[in-house]
């Protein structure tokens, strides 16, 4: 067990020793193109060796607080896309308010120390106060009213902590020591987001498809098929002369449209997130159970 952890650990620390010699491989976050979850996946993912924790943080800060660039509000506009009016301003409403303490609590741990000299909380604790912060405000994003219009803060605001979690980790990791208990906080952690993503995805395609709706009635000699997406507006009708059967299709091919639709906004937003996930708790297995009983082993807290 313990030979599997410091393989894992000395891979991290290949990747640390190469993000050093380089500099942040996107300084351009935004949630159409680039947004904080698919940056955090690329990292997690191992596809981007030169970025590091560190640098990847001050790169979500920056765009976060940039003055002219509202990121949140982006956020929103990508969900309506699929979800149109079904939103659930109440909730977004707080978490852009809730961005102004994260990102402090970021800024945070992101300059901490290790090792404090009394003067300024280390990463330890700082590492504490986020991911305690981000549990307490967790209803925001995994909200019981209209959740499939949460998706994206969701998902951003969850890789936030996993990335939080897993660089704790690997800094109170110690040779000779057992693993750092920040492990099983992550391991526990992705299980949930892992478990309400896979929810998400279930009941976006689940809601999204029942906004369909197909009719048809007749006009003389025709038969009138008339398909309507609820969310959008769009109607797509057929006329059929009776008894041929020409659009006899046109409602299961509007619904597979639709469909369609959701499977590409899933690919595109979350597919890479949902891998990361996967792939970062199955590498934790072979160590998991061998884990300190402190966040801390060398000092004991």
């Amino acid at each position: 067990m313990k030979s599997a952890f410091l393989l894992f650990v000395a891979a991290a620390v290949a990747i640390v020793t190469v993000v050093n010699a380089d500099t942040s491989v996107n300084e351009n976050i935004d949630a159409r193109n680039y947004p904080i979850a698919k940056a955090i996946a690329y990292l997690l993912l191992g596809l981007c060796p030169e970025q590091s924790v560190h640098g990847l943080l001050d790169v979500i800060l920056k765009a976060l607080d940039e003055p002219e660039f509202d990121y949140w509000g982006e956020v929103k506009d990508e969900v309506t896309k699929m979800v149109g009016d079904y939103i659930n301003d109440h909730n977004i409403h707080e978490v852009e308010v809730y961005q102004k303490e994260l990102q402090r609590l970021m800024d945070r741990y992101n300059n901490a120390p290790v090792i404090s000299d009394g003067t300024y909380p280390n990463k330890n604790q700082m590492a504490v106060d986020l991911s305690t912060s981000i549990v307490l405000h967790r209803y925001l994003i995994e909200a019981a009213y209209l959740p499939q219009s949460m998706i994206l803060h969701f998902e951003d605001i969850a890789a936030i902590h996993v990335l939080i979690l897993k660089d704790a980790a690997e800094t109170y990791s110690f040779p000779g020591y057992p693993p750092s208990k920040w492990w099983l906080d992550l391991d526990e952690e992705l299980a949930h987001y892992i478990e309400y993503a896979e929810y998400l995805n279930e009941t976006l395609l689940e809601w999204r498809t029942g906004m369909v709706s197909c009719d048809s009635h007749t006009s003389g000699k025709y038969v009138i098929y008339r398909a309507i997406d609820g969310v959008t507006g769009e109607e797509s009708t057929c006329r059929e002369l009776k008894g041929t059967g020409s659009c006899e299709n046109h409602c299961d091919d509007f619904f597979e449209h639709k469909s369609i639709e959701v499977d590409d906004f899933l690919l595109v937003k979350m597919a890479d997130v949902h891998e990361s996930w996967t792939q970062l708790k199955g590498s934790l297995s072979g160590f998991i159970n061998e884990v300190s009983e402190y966040h801390d082993p060398v000092n004991e807290i």
